[in-house]
């Protein structure tokens, strides 16, 4: 069957935000009373898990009676500096997804935090690229079901997720759809059936 649509992972596929989101982490850190500091590899390191468990085992110095306090703060200040900042696509990444969306339905699934991903779209203006998206942020859903929202609301009869961590590869094999690793990403997948070195790659290999 042919292929009609692609699927994207956002950190580590389509750009690379840890810069701003480090800051509004350690901001968070300071602003709740604890001289800690994460660094921008960290960020990396969790990337693509859901946010419920990044806040459990990386923030456990955080209280208990504190936590939700430090996430509400933290949900603030990323929304609001990435809104300001941004974070950086990665090479050929606008050129190839205008090219991409002449054939292709074009979507995003993400485990990131409510708003994210409007973040994303409106930095760059893709708003014309991307017909939807979905993330954990939304309904707490893990991102083997979100994908299969994706693909059950917008009738998608072929897609295939692009991703770099091994979270998206087992997310993808339990929502049934094909999956591409991202090698240029954040994340390490041993023997991937289908990769790519860099993003305008999409382009040239066989779906």
């Amino acid at each position: 069957m042919k292929r009609d649509s692609i699927i994207f992972d956002l950190d580590g596929t389509l750009w690379n935000a840890s810069q701003t989101v480090v800051r509004a982490f350690n901001d968070s850190i300071q602003e709740v009373g604890f001289d800690i500091r994460i660094t921008s590899q960290t960020v990396r390191d969790f990337s693509g898990m859901k946010m419920d468990d990044i806040f459990s085992q990386h923030f456990s110095f955080v209280p208990k009676d504190k936590l939700k306090e430090f996430e509400a703060i933290y949900a603030e200040k990323e929304s609001r500096y990435l809104k300001e900042s941004g974070g950086e696509l990665f090479p050929k990444v606008r050129e190839t997804l205008e090219k991409l969306s002449e054939n292709y339905r074009l979507f995003i699934v993400s485990n990131c935090m409510k708003g994210y991903i409007e973040n994303f779209i409106g930095f760059f203006s893709f708003e014309n690229l991307f017909e939807d998206f979905e993330c954990f942020g939304n309904a707490g859903l893990p991102k083997d079901k979100n994908i299969k929202l994706i693909v059950e609301r917008n009738n998608l009869q072929n897609p295939v997720y692009v991703g770099d961590t091994i979270w998206d590869k087992e997310s993808s094999e339990k929502a049934g759809v094909d999956f591409i690793y991202a090698v240029y990403g954040f994340g390490k997948i041993e023997n991937p059936k289908i990769k790519i070195q860099s993003f305008e790659e999409l382009l040239s290999i066989k779906f």
